[in-house]
């Protein structure tokens, strides 16, 4: 079976996807990749993928829709109906004939998107492949896909096709790598949903962390990271870092590949600056984790049962702190909050308390329980070969 996966060109969009493709891969199968092209030559291709250049660049893709009727600097409560009109009425058309070209250059027998992918199941319906969904995190709410639904439909007419609720996105199985626990109401407005556990993608050369974090003294373990779109928000590092220095604890922070350490400047004795540090080695030893609420690194943290501070910057990361605060699993301090005092006091309660920790274990083990990618392979399989013809 030949798989097309198409996602976002985006690390929190394509990094969730490839454990599944992985074991497509070990499965048998054939597995490329289709997204812009910068993207698949410095991500996609370094993981061992096939690629296909599709669609507009991220930056491209934001400039067009700010210049959008109607479209200003959003708000934190405009932000679903920015993101909705960003991905389906600005990048989904630029990328459906590409999406095509690259299924029928493939000879795809199944597409898999990404959830926000809305060129997906349109260029899915237009080849007659199956297509399923996959999450990167928990859904948007309502207003996102409603949205979406409406900025979409123009593109699925201009191919002769109705696209169905939801902007057509849930045409077929849904992928979901969030637990129930976790998710969004609108989960109910999905009529196919398969649980896939989330297995986290962040270290595809097996570098092992660095000997001086085996080396760190006797101190619970303080992880700060903002991702790698986020990692650019002005003071958010230096804010935290001063809040923390005078912490009983190890602070390790990673700042992202394209930030230089020495920015930071002259930094306290408990705290070790990185670009980079993969996360899936070090989050098993973390008491707690400092973030920006991204889908990536919360499963992560979650999957590990570590408690959170969120500092949400923008996007779905509001509804993952809101989320992260309701459930007892960590705790929120949004921009308008920020100072130092405030993450040093929420982080000492988060380390003394240990109701966040027990709450974050009990999302660990549903995740557990979840099915993980090499089950999942099987109901892909009856989806792409029930169909399968002569090439």
């Amino acid at each position: 079976m030949r798989v097309l996966c198409t996602c976002v060109p985006g690390f929190g969009h394509f990094h969730p996807m490839v454990p599944l493709a992985q074991a497509l891969v070990r499965a048998g199968h054939e597995v490329a990749f289709a997204t812009a092209e910068r993207f698949c030559r410095r991500v996609v291709e370094p993981a061992g993928f096939p690629t296909f250049p599709a669609g507009l660049s991220p930056m491209v893709v934001h400039e067009q829709t700010m210049a959008l009727p109607g479209v200003g600097d959003p708000t934190e409560h405009e932000l679903w109906r920015f993101g909705a009109r960003m991905f389906a009425e600005v990048a989904a058309p630029a990328k459906v004939a590409d999406l095509v070209g690259a299924a029928q250059a493939w000879s795809a027998d199944l597409l898999i998107h990404d959830m926000t992918d809305f060129a997906g199941p349109i260029a899915a319906a237009v080849c007659d492949v199956p297509c399923a969904s996959h999450s990167f995190g928990a859904l948007h709410p309502d207003e996102f896909w409603d949205v979406a639904a409406e900025v979409v439909a123009p593109t699925w007419g201009a191919w002769g096709i109705e696209p169905g609720p939801l902007g057509g996105m849930f045409r077929s199985v849904y992928l979901d790598i969030c637990p129930t626990g976790y998710q969004t109401p609108m989960i109910r407005r999905v009529p196919s949903v398969q649980p896939l556990r989330p297995v986290t993608f962040d270290n595809p050369t097996g570098q092992p962390l660095p000997e001086w974090v085996h080396e760190l003294p006797p101190a619970p373990l303080v992880y700060v990271t903002l991702g790698t779109v986020a990692n650019h928000a002005p003071g958010v590092f230096e804010t935290v870092i001063a809040g923390l220095a005078d912490q009983p604890a190890n602070i390790v922070v990673t700042i992202g590949p394209d930030r230089d350490p020495a920015e930071m400047g002259a930094l306290p004795a408990n705290v070790h600056v990185e670009p980079y540090l993969p996360q899936s080695l070090l989050f098993p030893s973390c008491d707690v984790v400092v973030c920006h609420g991204g889908s990536g690194t919360t499963l992560a943290a979650l999957a590990c049962g570590v408690p959170m501070l969120v500092l949400p910057q923008e996007a779905n990361q509001f509804w993952n702190a809101d989320r992260t605060a309701t459930l007892g699993i960590g705790e929120v301090v949004r921009a308008d909050q920020l100072t130092p005092d405030a993450v040093a006091a929420a982080v000492a309660r988060l380390l003394e308390d240990p109701s966040y920790r027990a709450s974050a274990r009990d999302l660990a083990v549903e995740m557990a329980a979840m099915p993980g990618p090499d089950e999942v392979v099987a109901r892909l399989e009856e989806i792409g070969l029930e169909r399968r013809g002569p090439r």
